[in-house]
């Protein structure tokens, strides 16, 4: 194997030293582990971004422990044998709650020859997987722990967690009426996750829509009530912009003029289709039925102030999420 390893790296011009099998630990090599979205309903796909990152200024070479250093593949990307190469011939563990743990991957084959992976320096190698398709106990609702540990555990990544639920919507009770949200699980996963995350831990409940532009939107979620404030963890979700027009109904994230990744809590419902928006705000919801769409006309007709503020106060009393309709979900990312 050794002698085959040499040539090989000959082939392909790296001299650097092969690590993987038979190394306690990899230094200069950060695996990280990230899903698109922290909140995945039943039955959908759960797709996980797995990447690898050379933190030095040397290229490292890497192989499997178990297998035949193969030539490395001619299209970019992580191979499958190096995302399935830690303890126990797996890599990728999921816990439950309860401490139950799956580690192997169903119907995958464990090869007996994998390609080398040559990362260059201050460089990053992934793949983009749906773990659904290999730990079908995915598909049934809970509290998911993931980790990666490739390269028989020499270097192990972040640990997510991700909730698998049924469908929800937000409703908002206001005095004007509900205000009911289908939310866009798909078209924008991050501003959804946090948005449900922010609706179930009260926050949203006795917070006020600051802002009101007669005839254009109405924007709220700020908890200073003057449209300066962020979540109390200070989390920023980035720009997640989708091809969701904006239009009466569109819930879409607030965001400040000169930094596209600095949603947080804030968000505004449009009153009317709004074009110039489009691909520059995540829309994340939409309001749905007549009776959401009558208490969005009752709060924006409320006068306001040359500043947009009105002129009296438009109070979340409570906010909270409902069961939504199945709906169809797909099979890509």
């Amino acid at each position: 194997m050794i002698k085959r390893l040499c040539v090989i790296l000959a082939i392909v011009g790296c001299a650097t030293p092969a690590l993987g099998e038979g190394s306690p630990a990899l230094p200069g090599i950060q695996a990280h582990l990230r899903p698109k979205s922290y909140y995945v309903p039943v039955g959908a796909p759960m797709w996980v971004n797995l990447t690898l990152e050379n933190a030095t200024d040397k290229p490292i070479t890497l192989t499997v422990p178990g297998t035949e250093p193969d030539i490395p593949l001619p299209e970019m990307g992580l191979p499958l044998a190096h995302v399935f190469s830690g303890p126990s011939a797996s890599g990728v563990s999921v816990t439950t709650q309860t401490n139950r743990r799956w580690e192997t991957p169903a119907g995958y084959r464990f090869a007996t020859s994998a390609p080398i992976l040559m990362i260059a320096p201050r460089s990053t190698v992934g793949t983009l997987l749906n773990l659904t398709e290999y730990f079908p106990s995915l598909r049934s609702p809970g509290e998911y722990r993931l980790q990666w540990s490739p390269y028989g555990g020499g270097v192990q990544s972040n640990i997510a967690v991700v909730h698998v639920t049924p469908l929800k919507r937000a409703e908002f009770v206001t005095d004007e009426g509900t205000l009911t949200m289908r939310l866009y699980y798909e078209d924008a996963p991050q501003s959804v996750a946090n948005f449900i995350d922010l609706v179930q831990s009260g926050f949203y409940t006795g917070k006020a829509f600051h802002r009101l532009e007669q005839g254009y939107f109405i924007q709220g979620g700020c908890p200073r009530g003057d449209g300066t404030g962020i979540r109390p963890d200070g989390k920023r979700v980035p720009a997640e912009f989708n091809e969701r027009p904006h239009e009466k109904g569109s819930v879409s994230m607030a965001l400040l003029d000169d930094d596209a990744d600095s949603a947080s809590c804030q968000f505004f419902i449009c009153n009317t289709r709004q074009k110039e928006w489009d691909a520059k705000y995540t829309v994340f919801g939409h309001l749905v039925g007549d009776d959401s769409l009558a208490t969005l006309d009752r709060l924006m007709v409320v006068p306001a102030d040359e500043h947009g503020s009105p002129t009296r106060s438009l109070v979340i009393r409570s906010a909270r999420l409902i069961a939504a309709p199945t709906e169809p979900t797909s099979n890509l990312p």
